[in-house]
């Protein structure tokens, strides 16, 4: 029983922003940067920025 009230005391204290603010936050860090990494230019980019690092990335070029 102590576990649904301190459920419930979560669900009271941020209520309907949960979700939003959880997906907002999934779209940011999942979403966005595999989104980007699909486009032509941004791959180019990070081959020729590869080649200026000092050290190795796996997986590039």
């Amino acid at each position: 029983m102590p576990e649904e009230k301190e459920q419930k005391g979560f669900l009271k204290k941020f209520g309907k922003w949960a979700p939003i603010i959880g997906g907002a936050w999934i779209a940011l860090n999942i979403v966005l940067p595999l989104a980007l990494l699909r486009i032509p230019a941004v791959q180019k980019f990070l081959v020729s920025v590869e080649d200026k690092l000092p050290f190795d990335v796996p997986g590039i070029g």
